[in-house]
């Protein structure tokens, strides 16, 4: 069979034929596996396509479900309709977080197992803006893979929302990781930090809010960078209305952000990946641990603005 490339790809479409012709029937896959190991392939094959989606007022999250679905993000609607989602595992202003037991799709593998995965559900007081924030972290996590970027696993509609399926990291986050392990590699921790940052800075992506609680390590202490909420990408390929740009976190801005004079930038993901590497050596946030309030952020925001930075006594 000439026509089967000999290649990555063709390895998959035979492990994946050997898989439906085995001799007992209880081995061979569904017909669910079979269509997403094929929609993944059929996304390598035209991940550089230029057909694109227009975001509108009119548009349903189906439509959105079958573009993601359409260039191989694998939709585990199906699976997650299974599952008692009624208690959150955390709830945030932006978002609700289920962990939960699901049978995970691999895209190189016809056989799916078990994993412990993290839902999040974008929160809006808006439908449209909700289903719109959602679309847009869920694009640039699916259009970029790197092995200090979290994986994204795959996204469902639940409840009528678009979610987002992501391994369960254990350790948290790296904030969290230094202050259990007495012997963590920092320097070899900022290192994977900053080489994520390059990946997405070379590919033409702002991630726009780089902190610590974004960067997570895994029980091999490699770390995975995510949330991509107000990341920015200068080539899309779903043609948004306007859309309001998010500028990170207080704590981590750059003065030109600060000041308002500047969008997120790389530059500023540059200050902000200094502030994170405070963090991971000090084991604290910038300008402490504890939550500030109104005025304590004001004088660091002047402080900031008059050419301070946050201290480094703890170094």
């Amino acid at each position: 069979m000439d026509t089967i490339p000999d290649d990555e790809r063709g390895n998959t479409i035979w492990r994946l034929l050997s898989a439906c012709w085995s001799y007992e029937p209880k081995d061979r896959p569904s017909a669910m596996e079979v269509s997403k190991v094929m929609n993944a392939l059929g996304f390598r094959v035209h991940q550089d396509s230029k057909s694109t989606v227009k975001f509108t007022d009119e548009i349903k999250v189906e439509d959105i479900a079958a573009f993601f679905t359409q260039n191989g993000v694998i939709d585990y609607t199906a699976e997650l309709q299974r599952h008692n989602l009624q208690s959150p595992y955390l709830t945030k202003a932006s978002a609700i977080l289920y962990r939960i037991d699901l049978s995970i799709q691999r895209s190189d593998q016809y056989i799916a197992h078990t994993q412990r995965v993290i839902v999040k559900c974008v929160m809006d007081q808006s439908p449209y803006k909700q289903l719109k924030r959602a679309t847009r972290e869920l694009y640039f996590w699916s259009s970029y893979k790197h092995v200090n970027i979290l994986p994204l696993l795959g996204f469902a509609i639940l409840n009528g929302k678009l979610a987002m399926i992501s391994p369960w990291i254990e350790n948290g986050s790296v904030t969290e990781y230094v202050k259990k392990q007495h012997t963590a590699d920092y320097y070899g921790l900022c290192t994977q930090l900053s080489r994520a940052i390059n990946y997405l800075h070379t590919n033409g992506v702002i991630h726009g809010d780089i902190k610590g609680d974004n960067v997570l390590v895994s029980n091999e202490g490699i770390v995975k960078v995510m949330d991509f909420g107000v990341s920015i990408m200068a080539q899309l390929r779903i043609e948004f209305t306007h859309t309001g740009v998010g500028r990170g976190t207080e704590r981590w801005q750059a003065p030109e952000i600060l000041r308002r004079k500047s969008d997120s930038s790389k530059e500023g993901d540059i200050y902000a990946l200094g502030m994170t590497i405070i963090e991971i050596y000090t084991h604290d946030r910038p300008y402490g641990d504890t939550d500030i309030g109104h005025d304590e952020k004001s004088e660091i925001i002047m402080a900031v603005l008059v050419g301070g930075s946050c201290g480094t006594a703890n170094l």
